[in-house]
């Protein structure tokens, strides 16, 4: 690989930082679906022995975020297009709700910061760069969420970026039209006026609009 997809991690708290390494690998779309990770392969990514790895997986597993396959290797989910397209409508529900939460509790600084997120999520959009749009989208998106101040809506968006985290990945083969669908300054502007219902209604289409790009992507079109 070119890249590596973590950062280096000490040793202190090893094992929760390895699982929580992995964890955000998933939701930033930086394993494809499908793909297969390997004890040693993740261990020398992150600079790690093999054995945090291995119990990052072991919690992977029982949490059913990846699959042991009969030879015990772990594999990203894949998934039919019914459940796919499920999961995506759960996020535009959950989110958009956020996002109409936030709108009546985000103060200058959240509203700075997403400005700030937008504005690069435009920008790697137009220059081709498809890693820091995939991370730019996952940082926007999860300030919003954390604005809306619920620790249960948090919990279940996150449950379903890992669930999804895989396709995102399918982001990387090219994000230059993205800057002509999203809505991420219409988003922004709602929850800076305080329009609950705008900021829901934006996001909600935002996320329905890359669903369509990713079901383009998969069928090949």
């Amino acid at each position: 690989m070119s890249r590596t997809r973590f950062h280096k991690i000490s040793r202190e708290t090893l094992h929760d930082r390895v699982y929580g390494e992995l964890r955000a690998a998933i939701m930033a779309g930086r394993f494809a679906p499908g793909e297969r990770l390997t004890v040693r392969g993740i261990a020398e990514e992150l600079g790690v022995s093999a054995m945090p790895v291995r119990a990052a997986f072991t919690r992977l597993v029982s949490e059913r975020i990846v699959s042991q396959n009969a030879a015990g290797g772990i594999e990203l989910p894949e998934m039919t297009r019914d459940e796919y397209l499920e999961r995506f409508e759960l996020r535009a529900l959950l989110e958009g709700r956020a996002a109409e939460l936030a709108a009546g509790r985000a103060d200058e600084r959240v509203v700075a910061k997403l400005r700030k997120l937008a504005k690069a999520l435009t920008e790697a959009s137009l220059s081709g760069d498809a890693h820091a749009y995939v991370s730019a989208n996952k940082k926007f998106k999860f300030e919003i969420v954390e604005a809306a101040g619920s620790v249960p809506l948090m919990d279940l968006v996150e449950r379903l970026w890992l669930q999804i985290g895989p396709f995102m990945h399918l982001f990387q083969t090219d994000v230059r039209h993205q800057a002509e669908i999203d809505r991420h300054d219409q988003v922004v502007d709602a929850i800076a006026r305080g329009d609950g219902k705008t900021a829901r209604l934006e996001l909600e289409r935002d996320i329905r609009d890359g669903m369509d790009f990713l079901i383009r992507t998969t069928d090949g079109s």
